[in-house]
């Protein structure tokens, strides 16, 4: 009879893909998960990966925006018409991502993206993929505000925050 696969052994699969990958691991408490880690690449570039209580067949995989003060107040100045436009058009480059996002309401505080693998398709190759597709909504997000503001994309560590 096979061995039924629990929620230890997914964790430590994923941990062990990251790792492979060049992935740093760092142990992370969650209220809603069975089990959470932030993993940072090489870049320093983070994601959160976890096991949500009451759904043992999928793995989460997210990464976020914390909008700045600097950046919360020049989007503030903006006219009413230029911060509608601003996230129709977020929404719908994100929409182009294939994730699920939230927090793209004025005032933009933080802005959120995440995926999800299930079990029945969690391959090293599939996770990583999907990992990818995590860190460039991210950066769909980063380089639209530095667009709209005609500025550099902030560095690297910036944006992908837990």
């Amino acid at each position: 009879m096979a061995e039924k696969i629990t929620p230890d052994h997914i964790k430590e699969r994923i941990r062990e893909i990251l790792m492979e990958d060049e992935w740093s691991i760092r142990q992370e408490s969650a209220p809603r998960a069975i089990w959470a880690f932030v993993a940072e690449d090489r870049a320093g570039r983070k994601i959160v990966v976890g096991q949500n209580k009451g759904r043992e067949d999928q793995v989460i995989i997210q990464g976020a925006v914390t909008i700045d003060e600097v950046t919360s107040n020049r989007l503030g100045q903006l006219s009413e018409e230029e911060h509608n436009n601003f996230l129709w058009d977020l929404r719908f480059e994100l929409l182009r991502t294939d994730l699920d996002f939230n927090g793209i309401e004025m005032p933009l505080k933080r802005i959120e993206v995440k995926t999800r693998v299930f079990l029945d398709a969690l391959a090293k190759d599939t996770f990583l993929i999907r990992t990818s597709q995590v860190r460039k909504g991210v950066l769909v997000i980063l380089w639209m505000i530095a667009k709209k503001f005609a500025q550099q994309p902030p560095p690297k560590q910036l944006g992908f925050q837990r």
